[in-house]
């Protein structure tokens, strides 16, 4: 493959050359193969986007390292919210152990279609407040708890099966 920019070859250089270490990092850490590649899919985006400041970086392997933790961390981060929200429920507490951490559109991936799931999951991992979510579906704050309200407990009846 040639590249029309000269960055592009140092960064197809860079991917070929750590990817292995990149895979094993990532792995190690999120004990998921697909969510380990999406973690050095998504460092490579920040490196194309950064590129100038990647590869002007005295260390431009260790900036990548550095960057693909942070990726994981945010990832693992959206995880643990989304797993809060689904122990979340009148008066019940967050179990003191969390299971795994695991991919939530896979592992939910029956209702992760589901206009409840995004209700939930634009709560979860965007922060949306009710307020915010009322306004983009263009319903009044009342109807956006009630609706939000009735999709938790659905999703947690799916899941108690």
């Amino acid at each position: 493959m040639s590249s029309s920019e000269p960055w592009q070859s140092d960064l197809e250089q860079m991917y070929r050359e750590m990817y292995p270490t990149l895979y094993a990092y990532a792995l190690r850490i999120l004990k998921d193969h697909a969510l380990a590649e999406e973690a050095i899919q998504d460092t490579f985006c920040i490196a194309c986007a950064k590129r100038e400041q990647a590869l002007s970086n005295p260390k431009p392997r260790g900036w990548l390292m550095l960057t693909l933790k942070h990726v994981m961390q945010n990832m693992l981060r959206a995880q643990r919210k989304v797993q809060r929200l689904l122990f979340l429920t009148a008066g019940e507490e967050q179990p003191a152990e969390a299971p795994e951490l695991l991919d939530v559109d896979v592992l939910f991936g029956d209702v992760s279609n589901s206009e409840d799931f995004r209700l939930l999951k634009r709560i979860a991992l965007d922060q949306c407040t009710i307020v915010e979510l009322a306004q983009d579906l263009g319903i009044s704050v009342e109807a956006c708890k009630k609706r939000v309200q009735r999709a938790r407990k659905r999703l947690q009846k799916k899941l108690k099966v």
